[in-house]
């Protein structure tokens, strides 16, 4: 089932991603986490036909192609128009602009990074259990 496919992480910022991967570590699941520090590498591996995974989580601020650049691309290209991969933004960012952004972009979510750790991992929990209950119920939003 999709569920269990790889999750996969885009973030540039090294103290951000070892956060995460002990979030994911803490709460278990048994999703192989991909990450990835440079954004267009992660546009590469994606656009690989046989990759399909279950989320992909994105920082916003990266250099090279930040993350509303690398989801305007994703939603341009064919190859992902039947992929259906739910496409979270992750930020420590928590202005409306960047929120509306974002929607504009139709992503499937926005999380505030924020200092609190137990916070983020609460917040990283809801968003995969959501999507683990209801993959397949919904269909991405197209631009």
């Amino acid at each position: 089932m999709k569920k269990h496919r790889d999750i996969l992480v885009i973030e540039d910022d090294e103290d951000d991603r070892e956060i995460l991967q002990e979030i994911f570590r803490d709460l278990g699941y048994k999703n192989h986490i991909i990450f990835f520090s440079d954004s267009t590498e992660a546009l590469e591996y994606l656009r690989k036909p046989e990759i399909d995974p279950f989320i992909v989580i994105s920082d916003i601020n990266m250099p090279k192609l930040g993350g509303f650049e690398l989801r305007n691309l994703i939603l341009k290209e064919e190859i992902f128009m039947d992929k259906d991969i739910p496409y979270i933004f992750i930020s420590n960012a928590q202005d409306d602009r960047s929120v509306k952004a974002a929607n504009k972009l139709s992503a499937q979510g926005y999380i505030h990074k924020g200092s609190d750790y137990n916070n983020y991992k609460e917040k990283i929990k809801d968003l995969i259990d959501y999507w683990v209950e209801n993959i397949g119920s919904f269909k991405s939003r197209r631009a």
